[in-house]
């Protein structure tokens, strides 16, 4: 069974202007604020939480919607935005905290190697950007074969390609450039943090629950065993490149991946058709009504 979860960024908004977290949000990354198994903090500028991980999608839907319910009390009168990126204001990042970059390497499946964070972009710009990492649960995701980075393509091709439609934020094409390009995963005990998306899938529920029906289609193709992709076993073992070992059957995985990290729609237009192509007719047919929509995050989660 798969567990989903997240730890979604926001920024805080009053009165029509963007504030750093920093002393509006008590918790911080290394002393979190712990309730009913939801952990609240800030992290740089951006008002972080981790969303307790569930193994079904009603309750999934429940542990979102409880978690976004105690953060924006947290941090009322203060708001909750997901968005994508912005511009701070000098008079915003003064305090020691808004420079600091503590996150982790992550990892890219098609370098198949870390990729360092972007710190001194960080430390000498005001630019700073929010994600929407997704936490998976299942045997798929720690397996010994290639089975995890498989499911990386495959959430690429999933999620990461029909998201250049589903996201209509236009400051996601800046977060991409320094955050939130294809292929970014982390390893986990549990498997996986997938964390190419940004935080726009977390605007309703009806988003939140066609992601997680995506990621279990994906746990799906990965039971049966992908035709998208060949693994070489010898390859990855003799090899002084490991990602010399996959190959992409169906499509260019290097232009799908230049296509959805500078946001060109066009480009990306064959990768959508035959990632439609391969869904379920349920999954499409949700995402082309979620395609139309304009979600109010607050009216969304019932958070006033």
């Amino acid at each position: 069974m798969l567990s989903f979860g997240s730890d979604p960024e926001f920024m805080l908004c009053k009165d029509g202007e963007i504030h750093s977290a920093i002393g509006i949000i008590q918790g911080d990354i290394d002393n979190r604020i712990n309730i009913k198994g939801h952990q609240f903090y800030w992290d740089n500028v951006m008002a972080e939480c981790a969303v307790r991980p569930e193994s079904r999608k009603e309750k999934v839907l429940i542990s979102f919607k409880e978690c976004f319910q105690i953060y924006a009390k947290m941090a009322h009168p203060y708001r909750l935005l997901p968005r994508a990126s912005y511009n701070f204001p000098d008079a915003q990042l003064q305090t020691e905290g808004a420079r600091h970059v503590g996150c982790h390497p992550d990892m890219c499946a098609y370098q198949m190697k870390e990729v360092k964070a972007p710190k001194q972009a960080i430390s000498e710009s005001n630019f700073r950007s929010c994600g929407g990492h997704i936490h998976l649960g299942h045997p798929v995701w720690i397996a010994n074969g290639p089975e995890p980075i498989l499911g990386v393509y495959l959430l690429d091709l999933f999620l990461a390609v029909p998201s250049l439609w589903l996201d209509r934020d236009f400051t996601s094409v800046a977060r991409r450039k320094l955050y939130g390009q294809c292929g970014r995963y982390r390893p986990k005990d549990y498997g996986i943090e997938y964390r190419s998306l940004g935080n726009f899938w977390l605007q309703s529920p009806r988003l939140v629950s066609w992601v997680y029906d995506m990621c279990e289609f994906v746990v799906e193709q990965l039971d049966r065993g992908t035709d998208l992709w060949h693994f070489d076993e010898d390859v990855y073992f003799e090899s002084d490149d490991e990602s010399e070992a996959f190959t992409c059957k169906a499509y260019d995985a290097e232009a799908l991946k230049r296509a959805v990290d500078s946001g060109d729609r066009e480009a990306a237009g064959p990768f959508f058709e035959l990632a439609q192509s391969l869904m379920t007719p349920d999954l499409r047919d949700r995402m082309h009504y979620l395609m139309d929509k304009s979600f109010d995050f607050y009216a969304e989660w019932k958070l006033d």
